[in-house]
Formats: structure tokens, C-alpha cells, sequence
């Protein structure tokens, strides 16, 4: 009888690990179908650039995560809701998506994060504590 349990217990842990990889290969063949869908000749579907940052609120310091970028500079600016420029970095990109420290030195209140490269600008509003 244990024996009968033990090859039960075993078949079902074979057949659910079986269903997971059949599930998240469909999932990825998805995901890749997305991202790279052909429209014409040597063309294809790019994703949209994009940015995400945190901790939001902060005190004096973020991580800026990039998506979609191109390998070159991204230019961070921090302005304050006023319009006034008061930070300005360029900052070296070479896979497109990374993780970017930014540290900054500002009184309480709210700011805009814009992030440029090229024709691209992206912002977002920030807090700080």
C-alpha cells in the first residue's frame, strides 16, 4: 500500500511540474510574440522607453529603472515645480535597460524627474520628504 501512495505522490508532483513549464513556456512564447512582431522587411515592433523610480516619497536618494532605451546618454534633470532647473546629469547607457542611483540634496517639496535621449522625453513627479 505504501508503495502504491509513494508512486501516486510521485506521478502528481511529475505531471504539476510538467503543467508549470508547459505554462510559462506558453507564457514567454507570448511575451516574445509582443515585443518582436514583424511589419515589413527587417522591421520590427519596439517597445516603448520607460522609467520607473522609487523610493517615492524620498529624502535623498532614488533608483531610476530604464526600459527600452537606447545604449548612449540619458540625460536626468530635476526641476522644481516652479519650471527651475536644479540638477543635471548625463548618464552613460549601455544595454538600454538598467538601474540608474541618483542622489540629490533638495529641500522638502515637489519636483518633476525628466529623463531625455535624443527626441525621447519622458517625467514624472517626485516627492521629497
Amino acid at each position: 500500500m505504501k508503495k502504491i501512495i509513494l508512486l501516486f505522490l510521485t506521478f502528481c508532483g511529475i505531471c504539476c511540474c510538467l503543467a508549470q513549464q508547459t505554462t510559462d513556456t506558453i507564457k514567454s512564447n507570448e511575451n516574445s510574440a509582443t515585443n518582436t512582431l514583424p511589419l515589413k522587411k527587417d522591421s520590427l515592433i519596439k517597445e516603448k522607453p520607460s522609467f520607473r523610480f522609487y523610493p517615492n516619497p524620498t529624502s535623498n536618494k532614488i533608483e531610476i529603472e530604464i526600459k527600452a532605451f537606447e545604449p548612449g546618454y540619458v540625460k536626468i534633470q530635476l526641476m522644481a515645480n516652479t519650471g527651475k532647473l536644479l540638477r543635471e546629469e548625463k548618464r552613460l547607457v549601455l544595454s538600454g535597460n538598467e538601474t540608474i542611483v541618483f542622489m540629490f540634496s533638495e529641500r522638502p517639496g515637489l519636483y518633476f524627474l525628466f529623463l531625455k535621449q535624443g527626441k525621447i522625453i519622458l517625467k514624472n513627479k517626485l516627492v521629497i520628504l
